[in-house]
């Protein structure tokens, strides 16, 4: 592996996540990450998963906090929220005014939740703003922070707003989410084990399967490979998938594109997961596809050997796209059914062990951070600030 994308040596089999929602616990349903939590193996969206115990046991050196603000199509697509809403005064807030403005109080929200775990643990966590900051915290025992947005509905239809994300130290986005967006539209992401909410009249929205992406996501795809954001697939429709990667193969920097949560479609014939084609065209961007820890997606028929259905999806995306293409993006917290095997970061402990007795230590770096980390590299370019921004952030905790 090139030294430029390995971790310092002590931490060479450490984890860099791709994908996790603290702040969807926290944010919305005033969870604390400091408290150990105990999820189960199965969809429980009333705990909370990467608590700061789960994280540490697990080895998790970096991980991508996704901001996630839900859409307010829910409110109409599944009406018991509705009264929700009227119970929970900090659900009620989520979906009130404007979503960029709500993620970016939920950026602000998450640095102080830094905060009061650095005031009450000692330096633990910190905000990373650029890959030299990531890796400085790293090597300083700590566990870095990156900045990441779920969904296109954040920037309200105003390219400018994405411009503000970047300069606040986001390094990514996935274009679409749950529901259509000002840029495209998307798969059905909601699992069958939800049926019997559609039978009571929920999840009945129009899923365009053969739209791509809009006047405005093309905007949005060309300034993200412009200013170094790393463009995400998740979520998207197989054409709006094809038309990024066109994108990215005539626009003159020829940046990296990723799935950060998903299966593989051999293995899980969903139409959000990968097929062994887009295995390859992803790997040919220079990106990466991190596996979920999420058993809908991971195989069907859906199994509770999580942990062999990712080793065999590893060994699949291997065959068809190399070793460089593999990487992890759990989806912890993110309101998803894990299998009881991989629950919580603590168990990328186990995954680590059984990945050791497979390939070799060159290979489970790879896939554990090193693969992840040479996309950051590659796809992120950091704002001219970012070094002074970041030094003074994760100079607040010492001072608390």
């Amino acid at each position: 592996m090139n030294e430029a994308h390995a971790l310092p040596s002590e931490h060479r089999f450490g984890v860099i996540d791709l994908h996790m929602h603290p702040t969807l616990k926290t944010f919305m349903l005033g969870k604390d990450m400091m408290a150990r939590h105990h999820p189960p193996g199965f969809f429980f969206p009333l705990t909370m998963r990467t608590d700061l115990d789960a994280l540490l046991a697990g080895g998790v050196k970096a991980f991508l906090s996704t901001i996630y603000i839900v859409e307010k199509d829910f409110l109409t697509d599944v009406w018991p929220l509705r009264m929700v809403r009227r119970v929970l005064p900090r659900v009620r807030h989520v979906f009130s005014g404007d979503p960029f403005e709500r993620a970016w109080e939920c950026l602000d929200h998450q640095d102080e939740c830094i905060r009061q775990v650095n005031a009450r643990r000692g330096p633990t966590l910190a905000v990373a703003r650029s890959v030299d900051e990531m890796l400085q915290v790293i090597a300083s025992g700590r566990i870095a922070i990156l900045l990441s947005v779920e969904g296109a509905h954040h920037l309200s239809g105003n390219l400018e707003h994405l411009e503000k994300l970047h300069q606040r130290g986001v390094c990514h986005m996935i274009i679409p989410h749950l529901y259509p967006n000002e840029a495209c539209w998307n798969v059905d992401a909601f699992p069958d084990d939800v049926n019997w909410l559609r039978r009571l009249g929920c999840f009945r929205q129009e899923i365009r399967m053969d739209s791509g992406l809009t006047d405005f996501g093309r905007a949005v795809v060309d300034r993200m490979f412009d200013l170094g954001m790393i463009v995400d697939v998740t979520h998207a429709t197989p054409r709006c998938r094809q038309e990024v990667y066109e994108r990215q193969r005539n626009h003159p920097k020829r940046r990296p594109v990723i799935f950060s949560h998903v299966g593989i479609h051999a293995m899980c014939p969903h139409p959000m997961n990968p097929t062994d084609e887009e295995i390859r065209t992803i790997a040919d961007t220079g990106g990466v596809i991190g596996l979920i820890a999420m058993a809908y997606y991971l195989s069907r028929p859906v199994r509770k050997d999580g942990l062999n259905a990712i080793i065999e999806s590893i060994d699949h995306m291997v065959r068809c796209g190399g070793e460089e293409v593999v990487a992890f993006g759990s989806d912890f917290d993110g309101f998803t059914g894990p299998p009881p095997d991989f629950k919580s970061p603590r168990d990328y402990a186990v995954l680590r062990d059984r990945l050791l007795k497979k390939y070799t230590e060159r290979q489970v770096e790879k896939f554990l951070n090193g693969n992840a980390l040479r996309v950051l590299r590659e796809g992120w370019t950091p704002p001219v600030n970012a070094t002074a921004t970041a030094s003074a952030a994760s100079e607040q905790p010492a001072r608390a």
